[in-house]
């Protein structure tokens, strides 16, 4: 992910790459070859190349370190999600950096999808009246291969954590808070120490419920990576793979097909429903979330995903876990 980032910073108008920091000495070669210097060390980087932001896309492991360091420094970060490897990490982190008054992005960068904001202003617009429910598929066939990184077998390397939290990213974005998170988990298809599937069910704030089918061994079409064309490295497939239900009509997602009755007096199984078709502007989130970030530095907005925001998503991903291992219901605290 860093190397995109790299990318996206070189083309943009509004930043300059002063440093690239790695451990590894291999990636001086990427450095020279877009002029940045670049650094061994993360603190000499922040203390030399004094950034006015820092983007960090270092293993979860080290997010807490980088951030609180950036932090320590006036510098804003850009943290890669998970915005830490567990919760209280995240809460010292968003703790340190609001007394320090330093905003903290997170980089969930769906949020910045054209479709995930069009789709979140008519829910939130009531285009489809008051929210009643969702319905979200994430099925996908990993190569084999993908797993023979023996990290990516163990506890915390599946496709919860790696792949699930963007999703519910989304839905506490479109759908409000989850409070309640009930989960079945199962590691029967690849025979690994971590989850390849699970069945979930949640519940937001003000009553709506909703379900999530996840699988990273089942081969489908249904999968935000596969409908929404967003990276090339995947075979797209013109598709859904999520249903927002409301009391006044429904929206398949990524598509954006909105169902409703044309009228109040015609409204009911025996009559015929309306279809709408809401096509957003074509825009890169990845492009449009660097913009922010700039924006954001500057104290001219305020972090879209702030690092409460990602450790929300953080809680309600991890409780997936918790409820599948534990066989139990896991509530959610308000705070």
């Amino acid at each position: 992910m860093g190397r995109r980032h790299i990318e996206y910073v070189n083309a943009s108008g509004e930043c300059q790459l002063v440093g690239i920091c790695d451990p590894d000495s291999a990636v001086a070669g990427l450095a020279a070859k877009v002029d940045a210097p670049f650094f061994l060390d993360a603190f000499e980087a922040l203390d030399f190349a004094a950034p006015d932001g820092a983007i960090i896309a270092a293993p979860t492991n080290l997010h807490e370190e980088l951030a609180l360091a950036c932090i320590r420094r006036g510098i804003v970060p850009l943290v890669e999600k998970p915005v830490t490897a567990v919760l209280d990490e995240g809460r010292r982190l968003v703790d340190e950096a609001a007394a320090a008054g330093v905003p903290v992005l997170v980089g969930h960068h769906r949020r910045y999808h054209p479709r995930v904001r069009r789709l979140w202003k008519l829910v939130k617009g009531g285009a489809i009246g008051s929210l009643i429910g969702v319905s979200l598929l994430w099925a996908v066939k990993k190569p084999d291969a993908y797993y023979d990184v023996e990290w990516r077998t163990r506890a915390g390397g599946g496709p919860v954590l790696t792949n699930l939290i963007h999703e519910i990213d989304t839905l506490r974005y479109v759908c409000g808070e989850i409070t309640s998170v009930y989960a079945a988990t199962s590691s029967a298809t690849r025979g690994f120490e971590v989850e390849d599937s699970a069945a979930i069910t949640l519940n937001f704030a003000g009553g709506v419920v909703g379900s999530i089918f996840l699988s990273d061994a089942a081969p489908s079409p249904w999968s935000y990576e596969l409908t929404m064309f967003e990276n090339p490295s995947y075979a797209h497939v013109a598709g859904d793979c999520a249903f927002f239900f409301g009391t006044e009509g429904s929206i398949a997602f990524p598509r954006l097909e909105l169902w409703r009755y044309p009228s109040a007096d015609n409204a009911g199984w025996e009559h015929p429903l309306d279809q709408e078709q809401h096509e957003p502007d074509d825009a890169d989130p990845l492009a449009a979330q660097l913009a922010h970030f700039c924006r954001v530095i500057r104290r001219e907005e305020p972090p879209l995903v702030s690092g409460d925001e990602g450790l929300r998503t953080l809680a309600a991903t991890q409780a997936v876990l918790t409820s599948g291992s534990e066989g139990i219901p896991v509530e959610l605290r308000p705070d």
